[in-house]
């Protein structure tokens, strides 16, 4: 009997592995394509889906049944709204990237489908963004329109009806700048500056009162681009914004205009507003032309240290003979700061002719020790002598800055002072001292300085 039961059994294991293998076999190579294909879209990651590209393409309207049937899956009421909308977004993707005639229709219908998930019509009108379908344009400005769908799909809406270029969708788009949602706005700017016909560019001069700096930002690239005659006018305009990352793109626009636009920053450096004279600065220095000098190195003495320093900066940069006279004039400034950046920037330029004026700006109490580093970095032997005197100071921060002087420009005439120097009450000026003996390198300096070591 137990026999007769175990071979029963394997009859039936034997009947059924036959009829699962006659069921696989006859599945159709496309109908196996599809299946896989969907396996993978449901559990790749977003950024993945393009991998998807070529068997969509190859598969086209077959995919299409298989798509809708998930998109109407009657299990999708039990979901969470995560899962939802990442199901309607890839049956969007898939389906904009097929492109077929029935694909866009039912994209079409998905983008305007108020039942679906804000994030699944969003993706449809992303994936009409991309076929750019001219048969969408008029349920696109629908969408766009319509007040009672929440933001996602709208301003995607705005987005593809700007690189569908659509002139219908202008007055719909100039519309949406007056909405709440700052994401539309910024949506109808795009769609505005893509279609760049002169009635989007007069939407655009009007986007740039938005109270959102974002929307701002976004509209003077296209506005430069569009109108080439006015793009200076723009520039400016934006270089006065109050949002930073406006200003921002507008100081590396102008830089990269270059030297076309100098004769309008120059006058900047004299604005009222101690921002655009900080920003103008910012911009000549990165331009670094010789006929800014002047005015540079008159921003030296601006009330704002921000704009003093960009100046200073920018000065190095260009590198100026020019500069060097006017610097010279500066160290006898009544403004300690002043006198302080003009022997900085000399120091910086390397210039020679400055050496005199720097080695009597050694004496001065509060810019002495700037004028020792400068003359440490210009590193000219005539001025081992006035270091040397200088090294007897009261002022700590002044021995510091000309021990450290003397260490770049090693003389043999600064050893019996720097060994001096070995027993100073200050251990950073022991220090350099030390170092400049040893660069000195004779043997009375090496001595002194093993001496001091131990």
């Amino acid at each position: 009997m137990k026999n007769n039961i175990r071979i029963i059994s394997g009859i039936i294991i034997l009947v059924m592995s036959c009829i699962g293998g006659f069921s696989q076999d006859s599945q159709s190579p496309e109908q196996e394509k599809i299946d896989q294909i969907i396996n993978k879209l449901w559990t790749l990651r977003y950024g993945d889906w393009p991998s998807l590209n070529k068997d969509l393409s190859e598969v086209g309207d077959l995919i299409i049944e298989p798509l809708i049937k998930k998109l109407r899956d009657e299990d999708m009421s039990g979901w969470s709204q995560y899962r939802i909308e990442w199901s309607q977004r890839r049956i969007a993707w898939a389906l904009g990237t097929v492109r077929t005639e029935r694909a866009i229709n039912l994209l079409i219908e998905m983008v305007q489908d108020r039942k679906l998930h804000d994030y699944g019509r969003y993706e449809a009108a992303m994936a009409l963004r991309r076929i750019k379908a001219k048969k969408a344009v008029e349920p696109l400005i629908r969408v766009l329109e319509d007040k009672e769908s929440n933001p996602p799909p709208r301003y995607a809406a705005a987005y593809a009806l700007g690189d569908i270029k659509s002139e219908k969708a202008v007055p719909s788009l100039i519309k949406a700048l007056s909405e709440d949602d700052v994401q539309i706005r910024r949506g109808a700017v795009y769609g505005l500056g893509h279609i760049g016909s002169d009635k989007a560019v007069e939407g655009l001069i009007q986007a740039l009162k938005d109270k959102d700096g974002h929307v701002r930002q976004t509209t003077y690239p296209y506005l430069v681009r569009l109108l080439p005659d006015r793009k200076t006018e723009f520039l400016i305009m934006a270089l006065r914004d109050e949002d930073w990352r406006t200003r921002e793109d507008s100081v590396k626009a102008q830089v990269e205009t270059g030297e076309p636009i100098v004769e309008h920053i120059i006058p900047l450096l004299k604005d009222d507003d101690n921002v655009i004279r900080w920003e103008a600065a910012r911009i000549l220095g990165r331009i670094q032309p010789e006929r800014a000098v002047g005015v540079l190195v008159e921003a030296i003495k601006d009330s704002d240290w921000k704009v003093r320093n960009e100046a200073v900066v920018a000065l190095v940069r260009i590198n100026s003979g020019k500069a060097v006279e006017p610097l010279i004039w500066m160290l006898e400034n009544k403004n300690s700061y002043v006198r302080e950046e003009a022997a900085w920037i000399l120091g910086e330029m390397r210039s020679e002719a400055a050496v005199d004026s720097l080695a009597q700006t050694l004496k001065d109490k509060d810019t002495g020790w700037m004028a020792a580093m400068a003359l440490g970095k210009i590193r000219s032997e005539k001025t081992v002598k006035p270091l040397i005197r200088a090294l007897k100071s009261k002022d700590t921060k002044k021995r510091r800055a000309v021990a450290w002087a003397l260490e770049k420009i090693p003389s043999d005439k600064a050893v019996k002072s720097l060994i001096a120097a070995l027993k100073d009450t200050d251990e950073e000026v022991r220090m350099w001292a030390a170092e400049a003996l040893k660069r000195i390198g004779t043997p009375k300096a090496l001595k002194a300085v093993e001496k001091y070591k131990n």
